[in-house]
């Protein structure tokens, strides 16, 4: 027999017994949903995952912080140093480079140091001292001028947004209008033209709250605040790319380390000098000066080693971070859950191929005579075998096709409607109201296609078999 031949009998087979067959492919249309829903809600989470850590930054780079570093302010007679406490000093960075998969390392420092240019201050500064040679291995690109070399001691690289930091010292110091109005979109003027302006630098907070600076409600002159240490000028030499990350990168300022390990020192001495006279001081500050760097940045060569690469760090006793580790308790409740529909889906498949295997069964008894005809005329083994087998691939391939269209309206529903749908509400924990819950690609469309004409195929193999075994002349007989 000719394959149009065998596709046409299945067709008129199936048709002939609409409701049988329609029945039949229900329990294939249910499964299918239950499968591309679930497969497609597990997509999205793992999109927004992947949309999370890229908002974090670089997902293979990995930040070892200080031990000593972590305890905050102390009062005098408290002691914050603790037995075994390891350091994170040059020995430890050497450490972490000769892991396996490390790429690229190096130490972090930063210090209190405030600008001035004229009549404008930047009274807030995440100043981050880096080994120059690591900047364009951690992704620190510069969009103007150049990035750090070795040799450089007061030249800097400003983030992207630094100079919308800059106020008009005669402000409130607690408050800048322009930071805020640019933080939410709106252009705002330029006050520094940071490469051709001339920007001092101290670690001497009065220099820009000590004189010149006037507040309705504090007098900073009537405070009798001493008279500023003489400060430095620098050099900006760079202008880095934008990262969107105002809290971060975008408002930092990178400086050799070697340049801010130096200044710190001389900072803290004085700030020591200042706290003594009121009474306390700044542990972190001890701490951080005896204890080594502040944290190292770690880059692994793949996202894939990054837990290995942590994991080593943490057992030589340093905590250790990366984007991913926030968001792997979400992910592993996710899972969780996808597991859980994916089993109810599975239990439909199921229920759906013991369907189809009933409906061939019926069938085959049915037309046990005209098998036996089929026989007698000269119709091969083979021929019989793929009538049946195709008739049950064509109910789970349309049963399939109805199931994934099904689950379009499904998706639809639950991307625009998650509020009030079931489903959509339990993955519906990260990012922001109005993203993707439910995510069809088209491969997944693709592959339950053939996943249900397979569960169609296998239901009918049985049945295919029997009807071949059939004897012609006992067929023949049956009424």
């Amino acid at each position: 027999m000719r394959n149009i031949d065998i596709l046409t009998m299945c067709l008129r087979n199936l048709f002939k017994r609409k409701l049988r067959t329609f029945l039949t492919m229900t329990g294939v249309m249910i499964g299918t949903v239950a499968i591309v829903v679930t497969v497609s809600l597990g997509l999205a989470v793992n999109l927004r995952f992947q949309q999370q850590i890229d908002q974090m930054g670089d997902a293979t780079i990995i930040t070892v912080h200080n031990p000593g570093n972590m305890f905050g302010m102390r009062f005098p007679g408290e002691d914050i140093q603790q037995p075994d406490m390891p350091d994170l000093d040059g020995n430890a960075v050497q450490r972490f480079a000769n892991l396996s998969q490390v790429m690229a390392v190096t130490p972090i420092m930063q210090a209190n140091l405030y600008f001035r240019s004229g009549n404008y201050i930047l009274p807030w500064s995440n100043v981050m001292g880096i080994r120059p040679e690591a900047m364009e291995a951690f992704g620190y690109h510069v969009q103007e001028g150049r990035s750090l070399q070795e040799g450089d001691t007061l030249e800097v690289v400003f983030g992207f947004h630094t100079e919308r930091n800059f106020m008009d010292s005669t402000s409130r110091f607690w408050s800048n209008d322009r930071f805020w109005r640019a933080m939410n979109g709106e252009e705002v003027e330029t006050y520094v033209d940071i490469f051709n302006d001339r920007i001092n630098m101290s670690y001497d907070s009065n220099f820009i709250w000590g004189f010149e600076t006037q507040d309705e409600e504090f007098d900073f002159d009537d405070m009798d605040a001493p008279r500023p240490i003489r400060p430095m000028t620098i050099e900006v030499v760079g202008l880095l790319e934008e990262r969107n990350d105002w809290g971060d990168i975008d408002g930092a300022i990178f400086m050799d380390i070697e340049t801010v390990q130096r200044l710190r020192i001389e900072s803290q001495r004085q700030e020591q000098q200042n706290n003594m006279d009121w009474g306390w001081i700044d542990a972190g500050a001890n701490a951080r000066q005896n204890t080594g760097y502040d944290r190292v940045l770690v880059r692994a060569a793949n996202i894939n080693v990054v837990q290995d690469i942590r994991t080593q760090i943490e057992e030589m006793g340093f905590p250790a971070s990366s984007p991913t580790q926030w968001l792997e308790p979400i992910q592993e409740m996710a899972a969780s859950q996808q597991q859980m529909l994916g089993a109810i889906g599975a239990v439909s498949l199921f229920v759906a191929a013991i369907g189809i295997a009933n409906t061939m069964v019926m069938s085959i008894y049915e037309r046990t005579r005209e098998i036996g005809v089929m026989k007698v005329i000269g119709a091969a083994l083979p021929d019989i075998r793929k009538l049946f087998l195709m008739e049950a691939a064509m109910i789970g391939f349309f049963g399939g096709i109805i199931g994934v269209l099904i689950s379009y309206l499904a998706s639809y529903v639950l991307n625009n409607h998650s509020q009030v749908a079931f489903l959509g509400g339990m993955f519906d924990w990260i990012g922001e109201p109005g993203t993707v819950v439910s995510l069809i690609t088209p491969w997944l469309s693709g592959l339950a296609l053939v996943f249900a004409s397979i569960i169609g195929l296998v239901s009918g193999y049985f049945p295919a078999r029997r009807a071949m075994r059939l004897s012609a002349l006992s067929a023949i007989r049956t009424e």
